[in-house]
């Protein structure tokens, strides 16, 4: 782990499945407002130094579904034509084995993206998801991995283009039974470093990660109302998703079944 290391965790931008909750499309692409929610609330953002360590970022880890992969390549194409190291990690797609979150063979995603390194897709059965290390059972197990590679990585910097599922479990403690979820929104990002704890209490250690004060501070201020996200400019850009998960649904929002909860200690 390099000294203060910081983890940027980002969701997708909106994704075809997300406009009337459909999840039986097979790996959906991004809607034409997910590709300027990319652009304005993420490379843009970036690009005008809305987050102070940008300049430091040194990696990027992408989850190898259709719709991180676009947003990942939107955002960070020009740093990863420029030579920053990246990786498509199948460790961080999305938790359910439902079509919308279940990815493409290797040969058809590198026709799709055709100079993108896959290799990590080729050592697990990362498609499989209703038995093995990909399944709802072995979430948890999960997470933990990512947690711990995570913090194990050389990097000072990481940027993660993942899903709001799966970050429900990268950092449980953020999401507590005893309120509304603060889901992310299409676009969202929030910062974290690793905290200094070496007990596993159920809420991510002994890799715990905690968000810094000003990320707080800053997803606050960009949320205008429930259905727009403030641009670095002043602007707004819609948001179709709310950043509140719907009263009747306790799953991970891909059609959870209701006892498929992160492991939370008070």
């Amino acid at each position: 782990m390099a000294p203060d290391s910081k983890i940027i965790l980002i969701r997708h931008g909106e994704a075809t499945h997300n406009l009337n909750d459909d999840f039986d499309q097979h790996d959906p692409a991004l809607t034409d407002l997910g590709k300027e929610q990319c652009t304005t609330l993420l490379r843009d953002a970036f690009a005008a130094g809305e987050w102070p360590d940008f300049k430091g970022l040194d990696f990027i880890v992408i989850s190898p579904l259709f719709r991180t992969l676009e947003t990942g390549f939107l955002v960070f194409g020009e740093q990863i034509r420029d030579g920053m190291k990246y990786l498509v990690l199948p460790e961080v797609q999305e938790t359910s084995p439902n079509p919308c979150d279940t990815g493409r063979p290797t040969p058809e995603l590198q026709a799709l993206f055709p100079s993108v390194d896959f290799s990590e897709c080729d050592r697990t059965n990362w498609l499989t998801k209703k038995h093995g290390f990909y399944t709802r059972d072995n979430l948890a197990m999960r997470a933990a991995f990512v947690r711990k590679w995570l913090y194990e990585r050389p990097e000072k910097v990481i940027a993660v283009v993942t899903h709001s599922g799966f970050l429900r479990w990268l950092t449980p403690q953020d999401f507590p039974h005893v309120e509304p979820r603060d889901k992310y929104r299409n676009c969202e990002y929030r910062t974290y470093q690793f905290a200094s704890i070496s007990n596993d209490d159920g809420s991510g250690g002994p890799y715990k990660m905690v968000e810094e004060e000003w990320s707080r501070k800053l997803r606050a201020f960009k949320r205008e109302g429930e259905d727009k996200m403030r641009t670095p400019s002043g602007g707004v850009i819609e948001s179709t998703d709310k950043g509140v998960a719907p009263e009747n649904l306790v799953g991970d929002g891909a059609g959870d079944d209701p006892g498929d909860e992160p492991t939370i200690v008070f």
